[in-house]
């Protein structure tokens, strides 16, 4: 959406910043997805983005650990002059997309992204099994849940968030797939894993500890394990082992973390997958960007899937 360059900081503030799309723009971008076969790996590469973006405005509600949110953000008007200035300064014109990044450099907030759907499509496929069942322990904004039933798969989930709970079964009534999808609207450590049966593939992206606040709820974990030894060591390696269980031999762990300061998400993944005789790197998935020569491997953000070998 293109600017007026006269616009004003109230004009600006007065903008819904949320994605619109029509039932027709959701039901292309779906069947797009449903039909992809080439899994690139560009960031311009976006099957079922659209449906993710649509169907969760509470995306722009995510908080950092000092409670500043985008949604709290856009309603600064010392913070979208900046935004605004900073935009006049640099471009003859403005863009609300542009607008939208500078908003979260000027808050001080994380770049907060979407899983990307073709990742857990390509996942699902790769695996060779027609028709498998995915368990998602943390749903969070649907990409998982778009990329599993487009595959053909079965996908049950937790999600323990009831707004973003409630999104994604209106998500879901919209394309008609509810045959699909099993969801629970409880935290995975309360979801008794035994009654899933058998799994092909567990595929999440954890909360990186507290870089990202979705809920003030306390059944949120980093509200009940408030530091990082007690989150890593009472809720993320329970969390992996319990779900590792559940997989078939031959089943795959996929787990997207990136390291985040000084803690350590992808030494924790590594480490809980680090048996040789019983777990076997996979593949990783990620997008690249032009800053992919800048960082190490290690903390990029990426989907590391380890194959049970027995």
């Amino acid at each position: 959406m293109r600017l007026n360059k006269n616009i004003t900081t109230a004009e600006l503030m007065a903008l819904d910043y949320r994605y619109h799309y029509s039932d027709h723009e959701l039901l292309a971008d779906w069947q797009r997805l449903c039909t992809t076969t080439q899994f690139k790996t560009g960031s311009q590469f976006r099957p079922g983005i659209k449906l993710c973006q649509h169907f969760f405005p509470n995306f722009w509600k995510i908080q950092n650990s000092r409670g500043q949110s985008f949604e709290r953000a856009w309603q600064d008007p010392a913070i979208m002059d900046r935004v605004r200035e900073w935009g006049l300064a640099g471009m003859s014109q403005l863009w609300l997309s542009w607008i939208r990044r500078a908003v979260f450099l000027t808050a001080g907030l994380c770049n907060s992204s979407f899983y990307r759907p073709h990742f857990a499509r390509q996942i699902c496929r790769d695996t060779g099994v027609a028709q498998g069942v995915l368990f998602d322990p943390c749903a969070g904004w649907g990409g998982r849940l778009l990329g599993t039933v487009s595959a053909g798969w079965r996908y049950v989930a937790c999600e323990p968030n009831p707004e973003t709970f409630d999104n994604l079964q209106r998500m879901v009534q919209f394309l008609g797939i509810r045959g699909q999808v099993e969801l629970h609207c409880v935290p995975a450590e309360q979801f008794d894993l035994g009654t899933l049966g058998p799994v092909h593939a567990v595929l999440t992206s954890p909360p990186y500890f507290n870089l990202e606040v979705y809920s003030q709820d306390s059944q949120q974990c980093y509200n009940q394990w408030n530091n990082w030894p007690a989150w890593r060591d009472q809720w993320l390696a329970p969390l992996i082992r319990g779900c590792q269980a559940q997989l078939v031999t031959g089943g795959v762990s996929c787990w997207n973390v990136m390291n985040v300061g000084r803690y350590d998400l992808v030494g924790t993944v590594e480490v809980l997958h680090s048996d040789l005789d019983q777990w076997q790197l996979w593949t990783c998935l990620g997008m690249k960007s032009p800053l992919a020569n800048l960082r190490t491997k290690k903390n990029q953000d990426i989907t590391r899937c380890y194959r049970r070998l027995r």
